[in-house]
């Protein structure tokens, strides 16, 4: 598998300004679904990036690890918890280095990360991690309702022109559904949680710049002509540079199966 660690190198200050929010429905339901509040139970927030489900959930007053390999997205998350006066524990290590001693931990997260690891191997790995009745949650924005949108057609547009050889790692993608299946963790509900994105041309050209297809060090000399690129298209969309879309987070909730009493 393709090392993927330094993808995000250039993206992080992109990532932290402009990708979408994660829905606080979504993160009180993780909270309530496995009784994570007054710090009982632990989150590990598996690919943490800068932090953005890790503080949300420690604001619940859960009790979360965030375990990232990319240093320049650890150094965001430990810069961001030196500013607001939070000790919180990181660890720069990848999922598939996940071990017995991390746990025990009632719920792996895995917040728009979990096709980035070898998921099968990640999985089986989480078998002696996580605590009975515990589970895995795997985030991120559905695919579907975001290709519907305006800017989303424009997106997979521009992946076609400028990214046509796709991106490392991109064969690890794919169904997450199959891999949880074929794991301990094959008791499967997903859940879609509808958000609005209220965006200007700026904000959907600073997204396309957090992500794997189009940061800065990947377009490289590309990147201005790019920018104008994605400009033009967006107004010729919509010239008044404003979009207003609906779109939804989508959350696997993966637990052990019960057993049935005969």
């Amino acid at each position: 598998m393709s090392d993927t660690t330094r993808l995000f190198d250039s993206a992080v200050g992109h990532y932290v300004r402009f990708r979408l929010p994660y829905p606080s429905e979504m993160i009180a339901d993780i909270v309530g679904r496995f009784d994570l509040g007054d710090g009982i139970g632990r989150v590990l927030d598996i690919g943490c990036g800068p932090g953005t489900l890790t503080f949300a959930l420690h604001d619940l007053g859960v009790r979360v690890t965030g375990i990232e390999p990319n240093d320049a997205m650890l150094a965001a998350a430990m810069t961001t918890a030196g500013k607001r006066g939070i000790r919180l524990p990181f660890l720069n290590k990848t999922a598939e280095a996940m071990a017995p001693e991390d746990g025990p931990a009632r719920v792996a997260l895995f917040g728009r990360s979990f096709h980035w690891t070898d998921r099968s191997e990640v999985l089986r790995r989480l078998e002696t991690v996580i605590e009975p009745g515990g589970g895995v949650v795997v985030v991120h924005e559905d695919t579907r309702t975001r290709s519907e949108t305006k800017i989303g057609q424009v997106v997979e547009a521009l992946k076609r022109d400028w990214c046509p050889d796709g991106i490392p790692g991109a064969a690890s993608r794919g169904n997450h559904e199959e891999h949880l299946s074929a794991s301990a963790f094959s008791d499967i509900e997903r859940v879609l949680y509808p958000v609005t994105r209220r965006w200007s041309v700026d904000d959907a050209i600073g997204h396309m710049f957090s992500t794997s297809y189009f940061n800065p060090e990947r377009l490289g000399s590309r990147t201005e002509r790019f920018e104008i690129d994605a400009r033009s298209r967006l107004l010729e969309l919509e010239p008044s540079g404003l979009f207003e879309e609906q779109l939804a987070f989508s959350a696997l909730y993966a637990t052990r199966q019960k057993h049935k009493a005969h």
